[in-house]
């Protein structure tokens, strides 16, 4: 029909897969060309499409849905999915996909230090929690060739997690999260700060002795 419209709506589910935060569900999302009500009606029901989420649906998420509709399918398509890559990067599971990645950063005892600048930090990337990475850090925990994964830096001198320095939100990739990794101590040395990490190029420091 030439003027059917699609549009892009959101549906929140139980958790099937284990919540990032405590306060950000899994969600769904759907490109239709129904009202939001006749989709839900016909997502509650016996045949549920995508056949997964039967069982699993909780309500619909106007908020979280888009307002504008679309007059072509490819635009609908593309639009979902600028949604679902913000919807990730803010934490939530979408359509069963989780984005765990995030970047965090540490406090360090910079006593060894003759110049320590306005503090000392290491910044990282993980797939797990920061303070479950901060606790590996911290421990002897080695991966499977034996090898310890965690930093001498941290293991050494770590004090305790700095949320209030590290960017919020989730990101894609390793490599998106590295990037991000990256740009954090960068910018946390142009503010004064000494770090290590965030997989930069080594430097030696006379004054180090880690």
């Amino acid at each position: 029909m030439a003027d059917q419209r699609y549009r892009v709506m959101v549906v929140e589910l139980d958790d099937v897969k284990p919540r990032n935060e405590s306060d950000l569900p899994n969600l769904l999302t759907l490109v239709t060309v129904s009202t939001p009500d006749e989709r839900f009606a016909r997502l509650i029901g016996p045949k549920p499409t995508p056949r997964w989420t039967k069982g699993h649906v909780v309500a619909l998420r106007p908020d979280l849905s888009l307002t504008k509709t679309y007059d072509n399918l490819d635009r609908a398509k593309k639009a979902e999915q600028r949604l679902v890559d913000r919807l990730l990067r803010e934490g939530y599971i979408v359509n069963k996909r989780v984005s765990h990645r995030r970047v965090y950063v540490v406090e360090l005892d910079s006593s060894h230090l003759a110049q320590p600048g306005k503090g000392y930090l290491y910044v990282g990337e993980t797939s797990l929690t920061p303070a479950e990475r901060f606790a590996k850090h911290r421990s002897d925990a080695t991966n499977k060739s034996g090898q310890r994964i965690g930093s001498r830096f941290v293991k050494n001198h770590g004090i305790r997690l700095r949320p209030d320095l590290a960017p919020t939100g989730f990101f894609l990739s390793k490599t998106e999260a590295e990037q991000a990794e990256a740009e954090c101590r960068r910018r946390l040395e142009k503010l004064g700060y000494r770090c290590e990490g965030a997989h930069l190029a080594k430097q030696k420091r006379p004054d180090s002795t880690v």
